[in-house]
């Protein structure tokens, strides 16, 4: 059924593609004559010539996608050829770039305004996936490992989410005010606000969210043998079934302040979560939480001095892992963990097992980068980031593993679950030239090297090029070198009977070989076709058979992506992608090799607005996730294949300045999972069923 699928939407994109070049060839010229008018003014602003950059980029709007019903970054992401999503007992979700390594996060790094907000615990964003759609002009995704050559490595991708501080001359943002309301009692509120004098540009954002949302879930962990003893203990008729909370509380502020050359940029996100699917892989109580705060400030100097441009930033970033939860159910035996091996005599927990975990880092980072423009043909760049990073409070608390009692005893100094002396120290050397051949021909070329306290990752160059043949005809190769350092959660955790750490482990590596083609029809009318090829070493994975992380994986990955964007008649807008990945997974230690475990082979994504007034528009959006497979050793039939489809009705007064749109998700109300680790939740991970949402916005 599929390859007849595949028939088709290829069968599309051709059609697609010549009834353009047909319909719009007496246009193409004035249209590109003005877009490349426009690009000159404010492409170094607004990076709207992402077909001209060196690397394979899409870019989504804010606009065009609360016009879609889309709520928050997330749901945005999914959109994005290539991109899956994955998940864990935490229910801490990642973004999967082409079917790299998704039982680990950290793959792709999420920039804030330009800021990183990858946490030090997991190397994960998750609490920012949440973000809602509303705060955000302009989405900008690169795929693949060669974006970044000034001092932060993206393995298999990077994305920059560009807020309403984005604002100059004739694209100015406007203050708003927004209120959401949807299922699972969800609500939201929110304001944007701009404050501007001609030396000083203060911008503040702020948002409150939350919802009461769960999933049916289970048999949970222990019906497949999690915390039982062959031939000592056996919990497994202790396995639960029922609702797991995946409930949402959140609020952020944001303050960015420009004054002159000096800029200031600061956000408090306080992030709390239900405890899913739990953290021993029992299912938890309604109750339960998990917190993710995130705060950060940086500090900024840039300045241009004849041909040098100079770029100064310090910064500094708290983030937390703090759970709060039942691990065990009641009734449950254990043997006491403070005393195994030398004993092995089984407690019960009559009134089942509590824990409450936090590990607490702290970021502190200085760059500097020296941009140099007085040679023909060339700009240099080169300069350094430091990054130091130190764990700066751990707590360990459990029930009592030698009574079997439910209140809380500390184990922070005797039993901790993370090393509380945890610290890294980072120094990333760049240096990059842009060699601009000729009208038509361009270089970037680069490297990036880095030395931390641990196993260096060395040197990683990046070579790309890009030939414009025209106008209209864009070609792109790309060759790049990468690695994603370990998290600390692989690391340093300890006294887990789920997750070993290792200090050990060597940076996942990845080298990448890309090439594209662009056919611009207008300046929002394009089909993009690339192809890559990925040689990844050393994945770190761990498992409940063997919990300590290894780098034991080795996967070579290959596909391609097909995207186009246009339009079908003058009052509509048209998207659509699909995406092939393959490849083999080798287990180095059973020098075994399997396909890849946990991927879709299949994507297919496009959204379609029409809009039938000025003030009236109505959409759609369907995603197509194909089949996986399971992982070396799991007997489970494959995770099916699932299709959902959104609809939207959206509404603006342009006299009043405000907007309304009501939108229901996955009409169908398409069972959708994402897959589980072997011995864990048996039936894998329920996502949101069919839900609706509407959301009123005024401008000011």
């Amino acid at each position: 059924m599929f390859n007849k699928l595949l028939k088709n939407t290829l069968l599309f994109f051709l059609c697609i593609f010549y009834s353009n070049l047909h319909a719009q060839t007496d246009d193409i010229l004035a249209s590109i004559s003005g877009d490349m008018q426009h690009y000159n003014e404010v492409a170094t602003v607004t990076k709207q010539n992402e077909h001209y950059q060196p690397y394979i980029i899409s870019v989504f709007y804010g606009k065009e996608l609360e016009k879609l019903g889309v709520s928050n970054l997330k749901e945005a992401l999914s959109l994005v050829p290539g991109l899956d999503m994955a998940t864990d007992n935490a229910n801490i979700q990642s973004p999967i770039f082409r079917g790299s390594n998704p039982l680990a996060s950290g793959q792709s790094k999420l920039f804030i305004d330009g800021f990183l907000v990858n946490n030090v615990f997991l190397d994960a964003y998750s609490e920012y996936l949440s973000f809602p759609i509303e705060m955000i002009k302009r989405i900008e995704v690169v795929r693949g490992p060669g974006s970044k050559t000034d001092g932060v490595n993206a393995y298999a991708g990077s994305i920059n989410v560009i807020t309403y501080t984005e604002d100059f001359d004739g694209f100015e943002s406007n203050d708003k005010i927004l209120l959401k309301a949807g299922s699972s009692k969800y609500k939201m509120g929110g304001f944007v606000k701009t404050y501007k004098t001609d030396d000083l540009k203060i911008f503040v954002d702020f948002f409150y969210q939350e919802d009461d949302k769960n999933a049916p879930s289970g048999p949970d962990g222990l019906s497949q043998g999690v915390m039982s003893i062959p031939g000592l203990i056996d919990n497994t008729a202790l396995s639960q079934s029922g609702d797991a909370p995946l409930w949402l509380k959140e609020y952020s502020l944001g303050l960015n302040l420009e004054y002159q050359n000096f800029s200031m940029k600061a956000r408090m996100l306080e992030h709390t979560q239900g405890s899913a699917y739990g953290i021993n892989l029992a299912l938890p109580q309604d109750k339960d939480r998990v917190k993710l705060p995130s705060r950060y400030i940086e500090l900024g100097y840039d300045n241009t001095l004849n041909n040098f441009d100079i770029d100064i930033k310090a910064g500094l970033k708290y983030d937390t892992f703090d759970s709060k939860t039942k691990l065990l159910p009641d009734g449950l035996q254990f043997i006491d963990m403070t005393v195994y091996p030398s004993s092995i005599v089984p407690v019960t927990f009559l009134d089942g097992a509590y824990g409450e975990h936090l590990a607490e880092q702290r970021t502190i980072y200085q760059s500097a980068y020296l941009k140099y423009s007085g040679f023909d043909k060339h700009i240099f760049t080169t300069g350094y980031r430091f990054i130091k990073e130190e764990t700066v409070n751990m707590v360990s608390k459990t029930s009592n593993w030698t009574t079997g009692t439910p209140e809380p005893f500390d184990y922070t100094d005797t039993y901790p679950f993370f090393d509380k002396n945890a610290k890294r120290d980072t120094l990333i050397f760049s240096l990059q030239d842009e060699y601009q051949f000729n009208s038509k021909l361009n270089f970037i070329y680069g490297f990036n090297y880095e030395t931390t306290s641990y196993i260096d990752a060395g040197f990683e160059p990046r070579v790309s090029m890009v030939y414009q043949q025209d106008p209209t005809n864009i070609f792109k190769t790309i060759y790049s070198r990468s690695h994603r350092n370990a998290s600390w959660q692989e690391m340093f955790t300890m006294n887990n009977h789920a997750r070993v750490g290792s200090t050990n482990l060597k940076p996942e590596r990845v080298e990448a070989f890309e090439a594209a083609y662009i056919k611009k029809f207008s300046s929002d009318n394009y089909l993009q076709a690339n192809i890559f090829y990925l040689f990844n070493k050393d994945q770190i994975y761990n498992s409940s058979a063997n919990p300590e992380y290894r780098n034991v994986v080795d996967t070579d990955i290959y596909g391609l992506e097909l995207e186009y964007k246009g339009n079908i008649s003058s009052r509509d807008q048209f998207y659509l992608n699909y995406s092939y990945v393959d490849g083999t997974s080798y287990i180095k230690d059973e020098s075994t090799a399997q396909s890849l475990p946990n991927i879709a082979n299949h994507l297919a994504k496009g959204y379609y607005i029409y809009n039938v007034n000025n003030a009236l528009s109505l959409s759609g959006i369907a995603k197509y996730v194909g089949s996986k497979e399971r992982i070396a050793g799991d007997v489970r039939d494959k995770v099916k294949s699932y299709t959902t489809v959104d609809t939207s009705l959206y509404y603006i007064n342009q006299k009043d300045n405000y907007s309304l749109t009501l939108s229901i998700k996955n009409i169908f109300n398409e069972n959708v999972v994402f897959p589980s680790p072997p011995k864990t939740y048996s039936e894998d991970y329920a996502q949101e069923s069919r839900n609706f949402l509407v959301v009123f916005t005024k401008e000011f």
